[in-house]
């Protein structure tokens, strides 16, 4: 990877799966992933060479920052958009992947297998999608991060050590993903299964429902969404 701050370099290279160059020239083939915030897209595009990513594929995991724009800035028709997340760091990242117009085939293939070293990879229908997809997967862990804090306060409450309590809801968390995935089913019905009538869980559902908290998640994505598109103008 490419990193021209010394401190960031020298602290990057801790890291032994990492190599870290103070610049590069990108070969033809290679997949270049831009990881910058947008705000550093001009300077990056002033520092490269004329037609430098001219035979390459360029991977942005820019927020907000439309592929038309990509293209005319780097000066490549070959340019896809990503948006992972935090899960990235553990292998579990979940994906949005959106091809321009000029990317191929191979780009997209060739995208795909780079970031699916960090997770799954999921390509929709087209740019549009993205802005939902960056509330939604982008910030999804922090929200869900969020509503897990009321699970740790709440075992802490009960009684149970911190370490106990984040391993009780990580425990939770995982498995409620791995029956919803196993199960090809829906949240509502995996709910449902578990309340039975006048049970505990009917009980937690119920006061859920009066503090609408689908409808404050729902509100949370849709701001999220709007002020992705609100970087892009």
């Amino acid at each position: 990877m490419v990193e021209p701050s010394p401190d960031r370099a020298a602290a990057l290279r801790g890291n032994q799966r990492l190599r870290v160059e103070e610049s590069y020239r990108p070969e033809p083939g290679d997949v270049v992933v831009l990881a910058l915030p947008p705000t550093a897209l001009d300077s990056f595009v002033s520092g490269l060479p004329a037609d430098a990513l001219r035979d390459a594929t360029v991977v942005s995991i820019m927020a907000g920052v439309r592929l038309e724009t990509l293209a005319a800035r780097l000066g490549t028709p070959r340019v896809l958009r990503a948006m992972p997340n935090l899960a990235a760091e553990v292998g579990q990242s979940m994906t949005m992947l959106c091809p321009g117009p000029g990317a191929g085939d191979d780009d997209l293939a060739g995208a795909e297998k780079v970031l699916s070293a960090i997770g799954e990879v999921l390509v929709p229908p087209d740019e549009s999608f993205l802005d939902a997809g960056t509330a939604l997967v982008g910030s999804g862990p922090a929200l869900v991060a969020y509503v897990a804090k009321g699970f740790t306060d709440y075992a802490e409450q009960a009684g149970f050590d911190a370490a106990g309590s984040l391993r009780l809801t990580c425990q939770v968390l995982r498995g409620t993903a791995d029956l919803l995935e196993a199960g090809n089913t829906g949240p509502e019905e995996l709910y449902g299964r578990a309340s039975t009538p006048g049970g505990t869980t009917e009980q937690g559902i119920a006061r859920l429902g009066e503090h609408r908290v689908q409808d404050a998640v729902r509100d949370a994505l849709e701001k999220t969404a709007a002020r992705s598109r609100e970087l892009a103008d």
